[in-house]
């Protein structure tokens, strides 16, 4: 089963220095200074709508995400690694002036520039996939990944529509998910990483070397 298969699987991912013409991409936009970026439904649904009009434009195609409060994880496949930087501006930039309109904001909404980390094999990127998805759950917010509306945990593990989701990379995309069909096997691989190291997971897939952290912008 992918739980029992997956679950066990441990291992580093290699750090390359230069960024391919292609890549899977683990993604990071923090809040400047932990501010939270998110205060209401309407804040999330209207960030997911620019962040899949611009994902289609930019070639990347989304297989997992989570919308915290105060930051955002994608990880990405695309095509078009040089069109990576004005997408995230694009969307950045939207939730900048959206943001400081409704709430009456003045000053840096995001923490410096975004981060992208390659993610080189399939094994690390449903690992890390599986880490984005308990990032509410490591988080406190929730004890159960299914309690937390804003990620794409719902999309592998329940079978609901999620549009921004399009795992065209995972070989077998067509097992793990189902419409409408719940996938326990995908259940129990998240649910065994709760029993990780969440200090050393953290390492793995966000903590890297200025080599690895491959572009800024």
């Amino acid at each position: 089963m992918l739980g029992t298969r997956l679950a066990s699987y441990s291992g580093m991912a290699r750090q390359p220095r230069t960024l391919p013409e292609s890549a899977m991409l683990h993604i990071i936009c923090r809040g400047n200074n932990g501010l939270t970026l998110f205060r209401e439904q309407s804040d999330f649904e209207r960030f997911l709508g620019k962040l899949e009009i611009a994902a289609i434009k930019a070639a990347l195609f989304i297989h997992h995400y989570v919308l915290m409060h105060t930051h955002v994880h994608i990880l990405a496949w695309t095509d078009r690694t040089d069109l990576l930087a004005t997408a995230i501006k694009s969307i950045t930039v939207s939730h900048h002036h959206y943001y400081a309109l409704k709430y009456e904001y003045k000053g840096h909404l995001w923490h410096s520039r975004y981060r992208s980390i390659l993610i080189e094999n399939e094994p690390h990127w449903l690992q890390c996939g599986r880490y984005i998805e308990l990032n509410a759950d490591h988080a406190g917010i929730c004890n159960d990944p299914a309690d937390y509306p804003w990620s794409s945990y719902h999309y592998y593990a329940k079978g609901a529509e999620d549009s921004m989701v399009r795992p065209i990379m995972h070989y077998d995309k067509d097992h793990l998910w189902r419409p409408g069909v719940e996938n326990r096997g995908y259940r129990e691989f998240v649910l065994a990483g709760k029993k990780l190291n969440y200090v050393s997971q953290k390492e793995l897939f966000e903590n890297t070397s200025p080599a690895g952290d491959v572009h800024h912008r």
